[in-house]
């Protein structure tokens, strides 16, 4: 499932690139959606999933390599879980984005995807992304 960078992403990416700004190991965030989040939405108005039994979970990803379509990219190193859900469910997930903080609206979408299956848990369902499911590409 093939992400692509929010504004914000992108802008850390140019940063990063041109030297304007020193890069840093930072841990960042899956978070579940259940609308589309575009290029400048904030955190304050992404639509995130809230069922009991619910988290942002913790992403890490693979050192960038080219694909077998010649484009750089970088996936997730780990199987990623949310839930079991315990109650509140009924909402359908979307979409993921990709954030920089664990809870809260003050750090930035990062990148996001439109799922390939949409979601609608029930009560102690689970949902996993497999290793290697969500990836990222610069071309």
């Amino acid at each position: 499932m093939a992400g692509e960078f929010s504004d914000a992403g992108s802008f850390k990416a140019l940063d990063a690139v041109t030297g304007r700004a020193t890069v840093t190991t930072a841990t960042t965030y899956l978070a579940l959606l259940t609308a589309a989040p575009g290029d400048t939405t904030t955190m304050a108005a992404m639509t995130e999933y809230a069922a009991t039994g619910y988290a942002r979970q913790t992403v890490t990803w693979s050192s960038p390599a080219v694909n077998g379509s010649s484009i750089p990219e970088t996936s997730n190193t780990g199987t990623i879980t949310f839930g079991p859900f315990t109650a509140g469910t009924g909402a359908t997930i979307t979409h993921a984005a990709l954030v920089s903080v664990v809870s809260g609206t003050a750090g930035s979408i990062l990148a996001y995807w439109t799922l390939d299956t949409s979601r609608t848990p029930s009560t102690n369902d689970s949902l996993q992304f497999t290793t290697g499911n969500l990836k990222i590409t610069c071309d």
